[in-house]
């Protein structure tokens, strides 16, 4: 077990251990870094799997935020893809002890530890050793408020799922949450075993002193409402301030970009469509040929995003567009020449899409994103569907459709998609208000930075 970096004396003592995954890590990370940049009195350890330190450990980050590692729970990144399953119960089972002994082995005894919401056993390590926890929910506040009012599904006969029978029924009776169908709830609700493990993690207001969001105030107003007056937590929502701070400085000079934005600035303003299907999971191979032969015959110019398949993709798509591994995303988001995001509306994508205005394609593949797709769609009027529901292995997006929906979406002269641009541009400006001076986000930091420094050493 690594230690942690020597560190300088400090009045309030904050370790983070976020869920290993990007779309924790990251949230998680611009919470941190908040926390540090608010006040100088915080020191932070942030901390990671091995794995996890390689991929994010040259990171920019303040003077007082320093890694720490524990183990890996699985010995490989392709072991954690092949079997989420497997991945998620090796969390809940090997994480605890050797994180346990790392807040031992710290010169500096904790204050606070913030926690990754999935993490049910920081609440047995912050108990014995008497240290306040903060648990962080990186979903959004609906499906979180969904989880919480689990017994009101059951009391309406909304589970167990089952799609033939219920899943036109529509689900209007949860606090604070727009009506939607039962189609649209989390796609995890559908499976009895995993719901069952889920709602057995859930933040429990007796163990835990602070429920922490990051989602953006305007966009659910109403659940952030109701959830602080009924709860036993203290709420704070904080916003993604890195990714808004990113968006209003950005310059494109990432060296390890350097070649795709150099086609970006080759190409029309708002002409291209950028493709991301997650870090990681993904759709099947067959459908990725599928994709890339629709994309290919629509002549419309993207920026295609695809794990372990940007060479063999890049071949079946021509020279319309570029494959990549990887990019910074928020970075190609705030280019002019990039005009819409096929995206698997993971909760991070969906907020970097709404801060920087670019209307939205969905295609979910499973857990929260579902859910996310209809409030992009339904609620927000910022997006399409490339299908009703979730995405299906079984049931094929084929390339003529594909094509077709393609041509139309980017199509920035129809009605349609001129309202869509229209209202992304809208609500683009709404998240910006966040961030103004007095507003939620400020309000917010501030709030928990204040109760946190209650707890620092003397």
């Amino acid at each position: 077990m690594a230690s942690p970096d020597k560190q300088p004396t400090a009045h309030c003592h904050v370790v983070a251990m976020p869920y290993p995954g990007r779309g924790h890590i990251n949230p998680v990370l611009d919470l941190c870094t908040a926390l540090a940049e608010n006040s100088g009195e915080i020191l932070i350890t942030f901390v990671v799997t091995e794995e996890w330190l390689g991929l994010i450990g040259s990171v920019s980050k303040p003077p007082n935020i320093s890694f720490a590692t524990i183990p890996n729970v699985v010995p490989s990144e392709k072991v954690r893809g092949d079997d989420n399953r497997g991945f998620a119960m090796a969390v809940m089972s090997k994480m605890e002890e050797p994180f346990d002994r790392l807040l031992g082995e710290l010169e500096l005894k904790p204050a606070v530890i913030i926690a990754g919401a999935f993490l049910h056993w920081a609440a047995n390590v912050a108990n014995r050793r008497n240290i306040p926890l903060a648990y962080m929910w990186t979903m959004s506040a609906s499906v979180y408020t969904i989880f919480y009012h689990f017994d009101l599904l059951v009391q309406n006969g909304h589970f167990p799922v089952n799609l033939s029978v219920n899943g036109d029924d529509i689900v209007d009776y949860i606090p604070g949450l727009p009506p939607l169908l039962v189609a649209d709830l989390p796609q995890i609700i559908r499976d009895q075993e995993s719901i069952s493990a889920l709602l057995k993690i859930i933040p429990q207001e007796s163990k835990s002193n602070y429920l922490l969001f990051s989602s953006i105030y305007e966009l659910e107003s109403q659940i952030f409402d109701i959830l602080k007056k009924n709860s036993a937590f203290s709420i704070y929502n904080i916003s993604p301030a890195t990714s808004y701070s990113k968006v209003n400085n950005i310059n494109n000079s990432n060296k390890k970009d350097e070649n795709i934005f150099k086609w970006l600035n080759l190409q029309s303003p708002n002409s291209v469509l950028y493709i991301s299907q997650g870090s990681f999971r993904s759709v099947s191979r067959t459908q990725m040929d599928e994709i890339a032969i629709g994309l290919c015959n629509s002549g419309v110019r993207f920026l295609w995003v695809a794990r372990n398949e940007a060479t063999r993709l890049q071949e079946i798509c021509g020279e319309k567009g570029l494959v990549v591994d990887w990019c910074d995303q928020l970075s190609v988001l705030c280019h002019s020449s990039v005009g819409g995001f096929w995206t698997h509306c993971g909760w991070n994508s969906i907020k970097e899409a709404l801060l920087t205005g670019v209307p939205m394609l969905t295609l979910p593949i499973g857990m929260d994103q579902v859910t996310n797709a209809k409030a992009i769609v339904e609620d927000w009027r910022v997006g399409w569907r490339m299908i009703r529901r979730e995405f299906d292995e079984g049931d094929l997006m084929r390339m003529d459709e594909i094509k077709e929906l393609l041509l139309r979406f980017m199509d920035l002269e129809s009605l349609e998609r001129k309202e869509i641009s229209r209202n992304a541009r809208e609500l683009q400006k709404i998240c910006e208000r966040e961030f103004a001076d007095g507003q939620s986000f400020q309000i917010n930091l501030n709030g928990f930075t204040k109760s946190i420094l209650q707890h620092r050493s003397i």
